[in-house]
């Protein structure tokens, strides 16, 4: 069923989330991963072909497909803040660049790791529970607090004892411990810039830790 047209402001933040139907798994393998992560950089922006076909094509058509298609501003869709992908669902913030950026960026992105899934691991049916979630952010506290549960939600699942250890997640780029093309990087360095600068901001991740993860993110949690 196509995902129905939903509005975002593009001056807010969104914490965009879904799961595996019957909260199955949803990656099961690295390349699973790191897959995923390959369409989400390719749907940054409006494509005319799909993934697919573009990963068919031979590695001089790619550059041609890119040089006759560049990624320009114009044709952006969301901007990525941070991000965490467990074995059975994901946690994205966004920042939408047009009012209907988030909804196509993750229907793309949905439809086509469902159709590569199913193929590669001999299902047939939904991948995903429904149509993703989403829940505004108001103000620069809760930004932050909900950036520290994403990042976290390797620690709270039991996955992990430190969320540097993970890495399916964008934490180690927001401590300065990577870089990716994935992530905006001038948005992220904005909002370390308030909170202080990257140690600042790993204390108030790791900090939670040393109480109780799971405090006060009751609704936070998938639904």
């Amino acid at each position: 069923m196509p995902t129905q047209p939903r509005f975002f402001d593009t001056t807010l933040y969104y914490h965009i989330y879904n799961r595996g139907v019957e909260k199955r798994t949803i990656f099961k393998t690295e390349r699973d991963y790191q897959r995923f992560f390959d369409i989400l950089r390719f749907y940054l922006h409006d494509q005319k072909i799909s993934f697919a076909t573009f990963q068919r094509l031979k590695e001089e058509e790619k550059a041609n497909y890119f040089k006759v298609n560049p990624e320009m501003p114009e044709k952006r869709r969301v901007h990525i803040i941070c991000y965490c992908l467990m074995h059975n669902h994901f946690h994205l913030l966004l920042n939408g660049v047009r009012y209907n950026g988030i909804t196509s960026f993750i229907s793309d992105v949905s439809n086509s790791h469902t159709r590569y899934f199913n193929i590669k691991h001999e299902r047939v049916g939904r991948l995903f529970q429904g149509t993703f979630k989403s829940k505004e952010i108001v103000g620069e506290e809760s930004l932050l607090q909900v950036s520290r549960y994403i990042h976290l939600n390797p620690v709270i699942s039991e996955t992990v004892g430190r969320p540097e250890d993970y890495s399916q997640s964008s934490y180690k780029l927001w401590v300065g411990q990577e870089r990716s093309s994935l992530v905006s990087r001038g948005l992220v360095s904005i909002w370390l810039e308030k909170f202080g600068g990257t140690e600042n901001y790993k204390k108030f991740v790791e900090s939670k830790i040393d109480e109780d993860p799971k405090r006060g993110i009751e609704n936070l949690t998938l639904e």
